[in-house]
């Protein structure tokens, strides 16, 4: 797997969140963070893992919680110390694969 590393730019928190495909996330300072309604541990399960294998094949990992009936994600870059593209990348990906699922975000929701 290569090296991602420094392949990204800074974005500031306007800059994400103007952009297309991160509409289920929200910043807080320098994490993107975003809830997803599963319905199911099972089906939150699925989403953790597909988050995995998508964070693993950019070298880009996000933090993660897994509850009934919800998965937290949280993304920043910690060797910038900021929101990269990196983050806006994966996130898009994490969206995506939500929908794929047939899981919603719940932007309400501050707590997985």
């Amino acid at each position: 797997m290569p090296d991602v590393a420094h392949a990204y730019e800074s974005l500031s928190a306007e800059e994400f969140t103007a952009d297309e495909g991160v509409e289920d996330w929200r910043v807080s300072g320098v994490t993107a963070e975003a809830v997803f309604a599963t319905g199911s541990f099972v089906t939150g399960l699925a989403l953790v893992n597909e988050i995995g294998r998508l964070a693993e094949e950019v070298n880009h990992h996000p933090d993660l919680t897994l509850t009934y009936p919800r998965v937290g994600v949280s993304l920043t870059t910690h060797d910038t110390g900021t929101l990269t593209t990196a983050d806006r990348d994966l996130a898009r990906a994490i969206s995506a694969a939500a929908r794929a699922l047939g899981v919603v975000a719940d932007p309400g929701s501050t707590d997985a």
